[in-house]
């Protein structure tokens, strides 16, 4: 998309994870490298919330660490606002652009110092970035902390004084401390319980509408997807298998793999629909299968699944689509 906000173009991450050189050696084993992403490209506009689901291990959070700059590619560039994250841009614009993407964690009892107090913790990116003075900075904290549901007062409490709702909330405090416009948000809601859950959902909705923040959401939950999401990845073994529109691929899943998810989902309905078996689990990353990595699961593959890997054409990557 030509009016894109973020944009990454054929991204891949490898990883090597040989044995130590001596065993190697010894038991005559090769190097081993995992490619934990697989030439990964997608588009999104200011102000959506673009959603990457798929089963542990899929490649999801390395993903999103390369786009937020937390690991550097091994192929393949992510470009937010123009401006490339790989070192082709000068240092200037990348420092004022790495102000612009911060990143929410899984845990956020981990991603928060235990010896910081919460208002410190949101006023620290401020200062770092030069936006404002101390006190200014502190003044600001506690706005933020007004924004996301908390009492200013706060401020003063450590994070293990606080529920794992609160912790969330000032996480979030946080990201937007430096004025953040591009959040990455990494499982944002798996920590919590599920009541908390859809309050820290209906929190990021409403600040995405008040302050044209875009999202790139990471997560195995399709609920929370459904009630977040503008446009879904569906990512298996590093690859994404099927790219659309949030609705259309809800109601009208093309791979085989996305109607597995959804068929996992409980049907509380109980409409007695047909529904695909989950089979098996997925292949080791280090070894994967040849052809489609998805065939060995697939009740519908055939030869030329078990031998071409399918390329991603119109939004879906499977041979029985073409």
């Amino acid at each position: 998309m030509s009016d894109a906000f973020v944009r990454v173009d054929g991204l891949h991450r490898s990883f090597d994870v040989s044995r130590p050189w001596l065993e190697r050696t010894l038991s005559g084993r090769p190097r081993e490298t995992l490619k934990a992403v697989d030439g990964v490209s997608f588009a999104i506009r200011r102000g959506e919330t673009f959603a990457i689901v798929g089963e542990s291990g899929s490649g999801k959070s390395t993903l999103a660490r390369m786009v937020v700059g937390l690991l550097t590619p091994t192929a393949g560039d992510v470009v937010i606002d123009g401006v490339s994250m790989t070192g082709r841009a000068d240092r200037s614009r990348r420092k004022e652009l790495r102000r612009r993407i911060q990143m929410i964690f899984q845990d956020p009892f981990a991603s928060l110092d235990p010896r910081w107090r919460a208002g410190p913790i949101i006023a620290e990116p401020i200062r770092a970035f030069g936006l404002a003075d101390a006190r200014e900075a502190d003044r600001q904290a506690a706005d933020l902390l007004r924004r996301v549901g908390l009492d200013p007062a706060d401020a003063r409490k450590y994070p293990h004084e606080f529920s794992g709702g609160q912790r969330q909330r000032i996480a979030i405090a946080r990201a937007l401390a430096p004025k953040a416009e591009f959040l990455v948000c990494d499982e944002p809601t798996s920590a919590l319980d599920v009541s908390v859950q859809a309050q820290i959902l209906n929190l990021m909705r409403d600040l995405q509408d008040a302050l044209g923040l875009t999202y790139l959401l990471i997560s195995h939950n399709l609920a929370v997807v459904r009630h977040m999401a503008t446009t879904i990845g569906v990512m298996y073994l590093g690859r994404l298998v099927e790219v659309g529109p949030a609705r259309t691929l809800f109601a009208e899943p093309r791979h085989p793999y996305t109607r597995m998810l959804l068929d996992a989902v409980p049907d509380l309905a109980m409409t007695g629909r047909r529904r695909m078996a989950v089979l098996g689990d997925a292949p080791n990353p280090i070894d994967p299968p040849a052809g489609c990595a998805f065939h060995p699961r697939c009740s519908l593959a055939t030869d030329r699944c078990r031998a071409q890997a399918p390329a991603l054409r119109d939004g879906v990557a499977c041979h029985l689509v073409d």
